[in-house]
């Protein structure tokens, strides 16, 4: 039997008490956080969550209660009724990219272009620019590789794309006991 699921994203200027008034509503609903990503980006807060609720729920009445602390704290927000199928999706990643060099535009795009027109899910993106004087891009990029991709022929392609975009690039598998 499928669960009733709901996916919620929300961002806005970050300020305290964002996660505490959503996660009191989704409480008082007798709704659960299922998964969820929280980030504060260059002062604005973002959040996705994927929330089970009681088949007995009123959706109309819990996405109000929502709107009503978005419209308080300020947050630009959609929440939508979505389908349990996680019996037939890994929502993890069988190995992880990890990338650092310096900061220039297309590393993104060059990574995700290799891996989609190699069929190679991606799962999570975390990207950062850390130092002060010399600023360095940290990108770790969790994936899933089709069957029959031979992880060979993805670290000898990133070998390739690292030299080209000038970073240095690894690739680990997945510590999925972490998970």
């Amino acid at each position: 039997m499928t669960k009733k699921l709901l996916s919620l994203s929300a961002i806005g200027k970050d300020q305290t008490g964002i996660v505490s008034s959503i996660s009191e509503v989704l409480f008082e609903m007798g709704c659960n956080i299922e998964n969820s990503t929280m980030t504060l980006l260059s002062g604005q807060f973002a959040m996705i969550l994927l929330i089970a609720y009681p088949k007995t729920a009123d959706v109309s009445k819990i996405k109000s209660k929502l709107k009503a602390v978005f419209n308080n704290l300020g947050l630009h927000s959609s929440v939508n009724e979505i389908d349990d199928n996680t019996k037939n999706i890994k929502t993890y990643g069988d190995y992880v990219i990890s990338l650092y060099g310096a900061d220039k535009p297309g590393i993104v795009y060059n990574i995700s272009k290799y891996l989609s027109d190699n069929n190679v899910n991606i799962t999570d993106v975390q990207t950062s620019v850390v130092g002060v004087k010399d600023k360095v891009y940290i990108m770790l990029i969790e994936i899933q590789l089709p069957s029959g991709f031979k992880i060979e022929n993805l670290k000898s392609a990133m070998k390739d794309l690292a030299a080209k975009i000038m970073v240095d690039i690894s690739i680990n598998q997945a510590d999925t006991s972490e998970i």
